[in-house]
């Protein structure tokens, strides 16, 4: 490695101020001086911020001096490696079942490596960001070694790995990262400053990856603010919701891409895309797409409930567990909202709704806290008309009750009056009726077109 033997003038001088500021700001201030007036202690404060404030500067310049002179001999560090021969060792990395411990460890060092170059790094970390190229940092198994596993399955750890691997395709939190991307992403946030999170703010216009948008979007909000790069992340969120990109080998981070997407609007509180998300409600097969109507329900609040309504009472949609989910989502504003009351109504009046839909919607009704809202809740109750059906009708009675105690501040114990029913009685009040078909959870098409902004990112096979 090419070494300097002095610094420059400039930085010679740097370092001596820097010195001399040191020594001076250290000094403790004479105990025995006299208090003095409050004019001459605001002088003195004054005073040392200015100082504080050329040491500051003083050591900023030497360190830009030092990131200048480290990248005339390739961004070579003292006894380190330069930043492009870490990226392409960390390219060609692979982790085994016997050199898994090792081989992790060294990827963290190469790491630890690149942060220590500082901003000197950032150039090349935003260079290889923009190959749209990545490494997964999984063990790579060998046929034997899969074909054990196969064998295996079920016994073990392997229900543990399957489960961790299930988390990690809806986490942004990692105790070491993934791939190489994120990895890279990681130093950035640690380099910090304004190169840093330009190149991070990058990402957001170039990425097809739902997952590395939210990621980014959760980051650089950690050193700016919440605010930050917002209209980067939504702007690429939609994009990507409303025209998705196949992604080449996709894992399990691709697959969970929507969620990722859902969750960046979910970060800003955007709802510029409540209309749009309606339409993706109700996928093609007929089922409630649970992502969608999490951030109607989360976001859109009020404002999603015509979408809810529509859904619910729409004809396509069958599965009870989806009509519960939508239940859930628009009694909440039963009381105050026409459409909801409106929709309690119709379930508790139909023989089309079995008695779980009828058992989601009367549990939401004293999930109030404003007698207000309680007693219209209550009075859409009492309106009910017996149905017939004596199961039903009981467990209406029991939470008009219920509604009616908490309404006047009396006791009631739930619990008991269930109990008091007997067994028997909810056994053949869930038991009748069929599950439905749930069908297939199919999904929506994704290759619609190639020439885009945001291209596909490249996922090498290891």
């Amino acid at each position: 490695m090419k070494k300097f033997p002095f610094l420059t003038k400039a930085a010679s001088g740097a370092l001596t101020a820097a010195m001399i500021l040191t020594v001076g700001c250290g000094q403790a201030p004479e105990t025995g001086a006299p208090s003095g007036s409050s004019a001459s202690a605001e002088a003195l404060q004054k005073e040392i911020a200015s100082l504080k404030k050329k040491l500051a500067d003083a050591r900023s310049r030497i360190d830009s001096l030092r990131a200048q002179l480290n990248g005339a001999s390739a961004s070579v560090v003292d006894g380190g490696l330069s930043a492009e021969e870490i990226i392409d060792e960390l390219m060609n990395v692979k982790l085994t079942s016997k050199n898994r411990r090792a081989a992790e460890r060294r990827v963290q060092f190469l790491f630890e490596s690149l942060i220590q170059q500082g901003d000197a790094a950032v150039p090349h970390v935003r260079a290889f960001l923009n190959k749209m190229e990545d490494v997964e940092f999984t063990v790579q198994r060998s046929d034997e070694e899969e074909e054990g596993r196969g064998r295996g399955r079920g016994r073990g750890n392997d229900w543990a790995e399957r489960l961790r691997g299930r988390a990690r395709g809806s986490s942004l939190d990692f105790e070491k990262p993934p791939s190489l991307r994120i990895g890279l992403m990681d130093v950035l946030k640690e380099v910090d400053g304004s190169s840093a999170e330009a190149a991070l703010g990058e990402v957001l216009s170039k990425t097809a990856r739902g997952f590395e948008v939210a990621y980014v979007a959760k980051t650089i909000r950690s050193m700016i603010g919440p605010d930050a790069f917002r209209d980067e992340a939504v702007a690429a969120a939609h994009e990507l919701l409303s025209d998705p990109i196949e992604v080449p080998n996709p894992n399990n981070f691709d697959r969970n891409s929507q969620r990722y997407l859902f969750s960046v609007l979910e970060m800003y509180n955007d709802q510029t895309f409540i209309q749009s998300a309606q339409g993706l409600l109700v996928r093609e097969d007929g089922k409630i797409d649970g992502t969608v109507l999490d951030y109607l329900d989360d976001v859109g609040k009020e404002q999603a409930m015509d979408a809810i309504y529509q859904a619910f009472n729409g004809g396509q949609v069958t599965d009870r567990g989806d009509l519960s989910s939508l239940a859930r989502a628009g009694l909440k504003y039963t009381g105050s909202n026409p459409q909801a009351n409106q929709m309690f109504k119709d379930i508790m009046s139909s023989d089309e709704y079995d008695m779980r839909v009828k058992w989601s919607a009367l549990r939401e009704m004293d999930d109030a806290e404003d007698d207000t809202t309680l007693q219209v809740r209550l009075n859409l109750m009492q309106g009910l008309q017996a149905s017939g059906d004596d199961a039903t009708d009981k467990v209406v009675e029991m939470y008009t009750r219920q509604m009616e105690a908490k309404i006047s501040g009396e006791e009631f114990d739930m619990r008991k009056e269930m109990q008091s029913l007997g067994t028997d009685f909810w056994r053949n009040t869930f038991g009748r009726g069929e599950s439905g078909d749930r069908g297939d959870r199919g999904s929506r098409g994704n290759n619609r077109g190639e020439n885009r902004r945001n291209q596909p990112t490249i996922v090498p096979a290891p």
